[in-house]
């Protein structure tokens, strides 16, 4: 059992039950067996008190880490102690403020160790959502140190702080099933250093410093399959090695197929503002670091996005030569997505490895098979959505889409470019050194030929690589063209 899942399990525990008022011995006693139900029966890890007209509810992970003992991995958790306490109408308070300290580590592996100073949680769990329908809380005085490494090799080591952190978080049921989750969080005071193993010749390893001042990230999801995130933690407490999960490979491949899609939607979105990394080459600086990720789930509209944004970049001093600091870009975003998948086509195929005989690898055929269910048209088509670099006068933008596949000689697809403020860039390079100016000069001369004005006088580039081995640029041919 690995801390993800057990950490994992405890927002979502608190379901099926039913509280009386008062909290009686009767209702302690039914809510042990929820919560061993996905937790299982070991002694110690599931603990629920009557404490007045609530109940005190424990659980201590540390025996189902110890079911794990085999692997030569070891942990301890604080144990994680919280008051429920009964609305009268289906849905209850959940209170926790607690530290909490985690240690996990794993021979030439990995070693872990998380403390907060507090940890706190507010909410209100609704049972026929089977999740909480609305929590506030929070985490305090972070600290995570973190050694990875492989066997006969120095370690990696990480070293994160946080100094506070407030969370909110709501849960409404999606007319289609399932339920829509909402999570934002705000964290100020973020740090990490990085100190990457020695190298050779005797150079001492590399640290990294990066810091933050703050970072607000928002989390949003659709039609999240509750039961069935429950059964599969429910399968794996119960299952805590490799004997006990072969022997029942018919029933977690039941639970799957059943949770499918697991969610419909997931979105992500956030912003780090004054990030600073300190190199040994000097500090690097960005005012405002943006970012977002999107990824249907195992559904045949497969999709998954990722972006970028950043404003307001400094570097050291003497990275940058003096010709090229007027040019020196400060703003670029990126936005990049992949469709034309069937994630859930291969889910279905994928989970015939539960089918195999033990101890049987999936075979080429096999392979195959779920190649062509992930990708039914044999591509997937890869886009580029607007984005930009930009200066002091000058923004180059840029946008496009890719097919491509594993069957495909090479990638096709068109893209559009377009660039303002070419002065400035030929200024620039008019001040550089005579070997870096006449080759770099000759190479825009040449783009700026092929470019064409757009309306607002801007230099255009469309590119077209539709047809295999053919390229063209504003309609001139620069390769194929039959």
């Amino acid at each position: 059992m690995t801390k993800t899942v057990v950490l994992a399990a405890v927002p979502f525990l608190f379901a099926g039950a039913a509280f009386a008022d008062p909290a009686t011995d009767e209702g302690a006693a039914h809510l042990t067996e929820v919560f061993q139900t996905y937790l299982g029966t070991t002694d110690g890890v599931v603990s629920v008190e009557v404490n007045g007209d609530t109940y005190d509810l424990t659980l201590d992970p540390t025996p189902l880490i110890a079911l794990a003992k085999d692997s030569g991995a070891t942990g301890t958790v604080t144990p994680l102690k919280m008051s429920l306490t009964d609305n009268g109408d289906g849905t209850w308070g959940v209170k926790q403020d607690q530290a909490v300290s985690i240690a996990f580590s794993a021979p030439n592996a990995f070693d872990i160790k998380e403390d907060f100073a507090q940890l706190t949680l507010d909410g209100v769990f609704d049972e026929s959502l089977m999740t909480f329908s609305s929590g506030t809380g929070g985490f305090n005085g972070v600290k995570v140190i973190e050694a990875v490494s492989a066997p006969n090799q120095p370690p990696t080591t990480a070293e994160i702080t946080v100094d506070t952190a407030t969370f909110t978080l709501t849960g409404t049921a999606n007319a289609a099933g399932g339920v829509d989750s909402e999570t934002k969080i705000e964290a100020s005071g973020l740090g990490e250093t990085v100190t990457m193993p020695p190298m050779g010749d005797g150079q001492p390893g590399m640290p990294l410093t990066v810091k933050a001042e703050s970072l607000t990230e928002t989390a949003k999801g659709t039609g999240f399959m509750m039961d069935g995130i429950y059964k599969t933690i429910a399968w794996v407490v119960a299952h805590p090695d490799k004997t006990a999960m072969q022997a029942d490979k018919a029933g977690i491949k039941t639970i799957l197929t059943e949770a499918l899609p697991f969610f419909g939607n997931l979105t992500g979105s956030g912003t780090v503002s004054k990030l600073s990394v300190e190199t040994p080459m000097g500090l690097v600086a960005i005012d405002e670091l943006g970012f977002a990720i999107e990824a249907n789930g195992i559904v045949a509209d497969g999709k998954f996005r990722e972006a970028f944004t950043l404003s307001g970049l400094t570097l050291p001093a003497g990275i940058v030569p003096d010709w090229a600091a007027p040019i020196l870009p400060q703003k670029l975003s990126l936005d990049v997505q992949v469709t034309d998948f069937d994630a859930a086509g291969a889910a279905t195929v994928g989970l015939g490895v539960f089918d195999l005989p033990e101890g049987t690898e999936p075979d080429a055929a096999f392979q195959g098979k779920l190649m062509a269910a992930l990708l039914p048209k044999g591509t997937v088509t890869i886009t580029l959505n607007p984005g930009d670099v930009s200066g002091d006068g000058y923004a180059l933008t840029y946008e496009g889409t890719m097919v491509a596949g594993p069957g495909m000689p090479m990638p096709t697809g068109t893209a559009k470019v377009t660039l303002t403020g070419i002065d400035k860039l030929n200024a620039a390079l008019a001040n550089a050194p005579d070997e870096i100016k006449g080759q770099a000069s000759m190479g825009v001369a040449m783009a700026q030929g092929m470019a064409k004005p757009g309306d607002n006088g801007e230099l255009v580039w469309e590119i077209d690589a539709s047809k295999p081995g053919s390229l063209s640029v504003n309609g001139q041919q620069m390769m194929g063209g039959n």
